[in-house]
């Protein structure tokens, strides 16, 4: 019966729930574990318990979780350890929702000694990157042997988009590409001519006059430029950068190339 009351054993603690429980994600391994009409045999009996072979504080959240279909997790579990067993249950709807908190949640970024703090989701918005997949799997807080400054510049990348760096910023123009690369970040714009060669997407409002910045002086080295401004600039940059007297690019992008 769905109403039925079940003791369980979880690594030593006995946990008392009903079968309506257990089977409410039912294509779970606890769900088919205990839904009567299942041919997947349950859990072994000990002393009356059905015994299941977990960590009991990761399961009492799972536990929860299946009863009120919302997850809550305690300082003391890590979220690591927590989908690790939603992913041995079978759980993938608990699975998207600790997915959820952990890209909505604070993280904390030391890089080279000054520490930022920024969202998940942040970090997360170049999913094939070094720094995501390092987010994706710290708890709270990563170091980043890179520079402050540079860094400092490149989340503020990630967070809007901007390709600038700004006045009054005390910072060696190449460690902004060695950071990227290091970090696996991509912060350039690929050119019409195809892969391998890119636009001038940077700005660099350090001086009295704004100029342009190609991947070279980003430290890219890598990068390849071309020398006709119509490859190098596009529309969208012409228009948004109107007033750094754009109409002098070809004469600037002829002094890049060489």
């Amino acid at each position: 019966m769905a109403s039925d009351v079940i003791t369980l054993n979880v690594g030593g603690r006995l946990f008392t729930t009903t079968r309506m429980t257990l089977t409410s994600s039912p294509d779970s391994v606890l769900g088919r574990m205990f839904d009567v009409s299942s041919p997947f045999p349950p859990a072994r009996i000990i002393d009356g318990a059905y015994f299941v072979d977990s960590n009991p504080d990761v399961f009492q959240v799972i536990l929860d979780y299946l009863r009120y279909k919302s997850v809550i997790i305690p300082p003391t579990v890590p979220p690591e350890a927590l989908q690790t067993q939603a992913r041995y249950f079978g759980l993938d709807c608990l699975l998207d929702e600790i997915q959820m908190k952990k890209m909505a949640c604070k993280l904390r970024i030391n890089a080279g000694g000054t520490v930022f703090e920024t969202s998940r989701e942040t970090i997360m918005k170049q999913p094939g990157s070094l720094l995501a997949q390092l987010a994706s799997n710290a708890a709270e807080e990563i170091f980043l042997d890179v520079c402050p400054k540079a860094f400092e510049i490149l989340l503020n990348f990630l967070r809007s988009g901007a390709r600038k760096i700004p006045p009054n910023t005390n910072v060696c123009t190449e460690s902004i590409g060695y950071a990227a690369e290091t970090l696996g970040i991509n912060i350039c714009l690929e050119s019409k001519k195809g892969p391998g060669y890119c636009k001038i997407s940077w700005i660099d409002d350090r001086r009295d006059k704004s100029r342009f910045c190609n991947c070279k002086m980003l430290g890219l080295r890598n990068h390849r430029n071309v020398s006709s401004a119509d490859d190098w600039l596009g529309p969208d940059f012409l228009t948004e950068n109107s007033e750094m007297q754009v109409a002098g690019a070809p004469r600037i992008i002829g002094q890049l190339a060489r």
